[in-house]
């Protein structure tokens, strides 16, 4: 008997830490080669993407085939929305924009079936392998993680409390938010930005909880992943694909353009 693989609520709890990216190009392909490349975890974002819970399954469907652990990231805080994107097969869900305590815990119910929340029930879909046993429903709620992201002076301000939600599996910062909550728009390396950072980092870890952070470059991905941060999402599917083409005609030297 093979044990059972590690999910994503796991590595959250346990590691080791996770790599991820978010996509917004709404393509196997890109999902398939973001996994060949030895990222963890893909973002399917769906609050900046192109794209709806419609277009999730081929996606999953990649990340899974290629070794990736597929979150959703949906529009809204809205629980029809991350019981979709759940019954399409992601491993967990990233909810936006969560100002309090009582918005965390509202997005921690709608992941989560009865009795440990309100996540409407269906053993015929993908995420059941469209015919669950009943072991299933709490099988799901060990495995499904859910992170919410502390975007604006409210969420800042409450994440102590948010901290406390029970069966949340992580609070996902942005340096680009926190800029702005803190009063130093656009500067992600500013002092005050790091130090809550850091800060946040320290307290989840007392109380057992991961913290992941998007880092918009390599370096500071680096950072965040040596300074204990369990899950950290560096830059986005496009960015890259145009940093390689830019990498590309730099070092051939220009375009045709620039020939003539």
């Amino acid at each position: 008997m093979t044990d059972r693989p590690l999910s994503l609520r796991d590595r959250l709890r346990r590691g080791p830490p996770l790599l991820a990216t978010f996509s917004i190009i709404a393509s196997v392909e890109v999902v398939e080669m973001i996994g060949l490349a030895g990222v963890d975890a893909v973002i399917l974002d769906m609050e900046h993407g192109p794209y709806g819970v419609q277009a999730l399954g081929p996606l999953i469907l990649a990340a899974r085939a290629r070794g990736l652990f597929p979150v959703a990231r949906v529009r809204t805080n809205e629980a029809s929305l991350i019981g979709a994107a759940l019954d399409a097969g992601a491993a967990g869900v990233l909810v936006p924009q969560v100002p309090s305590a009582d918005a965390a815990l509202a997005a921690v119910s709608a992941a989560r079936f009865a009795p440990e929340g309100s996540r409407g029930a269906n053993p015929w879909v993908r995420a059941a392998d469209f015919t669950a046993g009943p072991d299933w429903f709490s099988r799901a709620n060990q495995d499904v993680a859910v992170m919410v992201m502390i975007e604006g002076k409210e969420g800042v301000q409450a994440v102590p409390e948010v901290l406390n939600t029970p069966t949340l599996d992580a609070v996902f910062l942005g340096p680009v938010d926190l800029s702005h909550a803190l009063g130093v728009p656009g500067q992600t390396e500013h002092p005050l930005v790091l130090e809550r950072v850091e800060r946040v980092v320290a307290q989840a870890a007392e109380r057992g909880m991961a913290v992941a952070v998007f880092a918009p470059t390599p370096k500071a991905a680096r950072r965040w992943l040596d300074r204990g941060v369990r899950f950290v999402a560096v830059g986005v599917d496009t960015a890259h694909v145009l940093a390689g083409f830019r990498a590309a005609i730099t070092e051939i030297g220009g375009g045709p353009a620039a020939q003539g």
